[in-house]
């Protein structure tokens, strides 16, 4: 089954979803790897993780390492696929409590991702995405922690038509199970 979501996501959508449906988001994510993982849980802990934040909750984390464009005053996302996963693995859970976001999307899966009772859902998105994805964000909104690097940096988008992401691990099943 197929589902356009508008983020951020009411949580009783995330009850909807079944393991293979196919979902399109609309609205606004971030892009994190690992360095933006740990920064994220180190400011956290030290109560100086930025307040824009806050504007995740009930929404998505991409992992994503972009190819960025400047143009002007204004930067453009060249190639974006997604990343592996599981190297944010031991990191994820506490991520999730501390942004409250409902999606995780990348590639591979996450071994020791909780996704029970709806907690949070695993987006697969195929490499190969990652030249057609400009044209699914209208905007880059901010870049935070660009310190860390073009591809570490956290990118706040406004996508529209994100996708086609896969259903691959919620409420405590997995397309990868066999795997792990």
């Amino acid at each position: 089954m197929n589902h356009n979501i508008e983020l951020p996501v009411s949580p009783d959508k995330l009850k909807e979803l079944e393991l293979g449906d196919i979902v399109f988001l609309n609205g606004k994510l971030i892009t994190a790897r690992d360095q933006a993982h740990k920064r994220i849980i180190e400011q956290y802990r030290n109560k100086s993780l930025p307040s824009i934040f806050e504007t995740l909750k009930n929404s998505a984390i991409y992992h994503c390492g972009p190819i960025i464009q400047e143009k002007g005053n204004s930067y453009q996302i060249v190639s974006g696929g997604p990343t592996t996963s599981q190297r944010m693995d031991s990191l994820q859970n506490e991520v999730v409590d501390i942004l409250k976001v409902r999606f995780i999307i990348g590639k591979g899966g996450m071994r020791n991702l909780n996704t029970e009772d709806y907690r949070v859902v695993y987006l697969s998105y195929t490499g190969g995405c990652g030249a057609i994805i400009n044209k699914k964000i209208k905007k880059i909104e901010k870049i935070l922690w660009s310190d860390l690097g073009i591809c570490e940096a956290v990118y706040f988008l406004d996508v529209v038509n994100f996708g086609p992401l896969i259903v691959s691990q919620i409420n405590g099943k997995s397309l990868y199970q066999e795997f792990y």
